[in-house]
């Protein structure tokens, strides 16, 4: 959180210095970050209730109920809360999908051994995937991409295995949700999933939809 701070700190100044080439300068906007961060980060001070209005992009109409607030993330421009809410569940929820945040009197206990590097050392991004274990995978990336692999892996995870000149092989422990799969195929031919068999075999089918999609054209 520090380092990610200081680096926005750091990019604002620069641009501040700028200014006079400001409008040749892009940058991705977080808008889900605009509203509810704040109150949220001030509950988690105190380790307050919250009690949040969400609706799913899905349904019509949003409910009410309380939540403890455990962790933020920030996961490919969009802020998520991690909590425990009224059912006793630990779940993730979009800021971007909350209508309102409010504070409560309630307080609540953080576990002790709670750690939210710890909670997403095996995930990639924010589907969480209670049901699955974290497995070890090998990735297989052309010449072009692996230097990409190489300059900002895909999880924190990743290891080299062995770089063939044509390809490299990489090697990640993590459970392998819906996010890591819309994140390797992004990568389409590029990066072709080694082991294990069941990830390969989810990829296929992915590729299989998309090929019937363009099929005919």
């Amino acid at each position: 959180m520090k380092k990610w701070m200081l680096d926005s700190f750091a990019v604002g100044n620069t641009i501040g210095e700028h200014l006079s080439i400001k409008d040749r300068i892009v940058v991705d906007e977080i808008p889900s970050g605009r509203y509810h961060l704040t109150t949220i980060m001030e509950a988690m001070k105190e380790n307050r209730v919250v009690s949040v209005t969400y609706r799913q992009f899905s349904n019509p109409c949003g409910y009410t109920f309380p939540v403890e607030p455990y962790c933020l993330k920030l996961f490919e421009n969009r802020w998520y809360l991690l909590g425990r809410n009224n059912r006793g569940e630990i779940r993730i929820y979009g800021l971007d999908r909350l209508e309102a945040v409010e504070p409560t009197d309630e307080r609540f206990r953080l576990p002790e051994d709670f750690s939210a590097d710890a909670f997403f050392s095996t995930r990639y991004g924010v589907v969480i995937g209670y049901d699955e274990e974290p497995r070890r995978i090998v990735v297989r990336s052309n010449e072009e991409h692996k230097h990409y692999l190489l300059s900002l892996p895909l999880h924190h995870s990743q290891t080299l295995i062995e770089d063939c000149g044509a390809y490299a092989d990489f090697e990640l422990y993590l459970v392998p949700t819906y996010d890591f799969v819309m994140k390797l195929l992004q990568a389409g031919p590029m990066i072709d999933v080694i082991s294990p068999l069941e990830l390969r075999r989810t990829m296929k089918g992915w590729v299989s939809e998309m090929y019937e999609l363009y099929k005919n054209v």
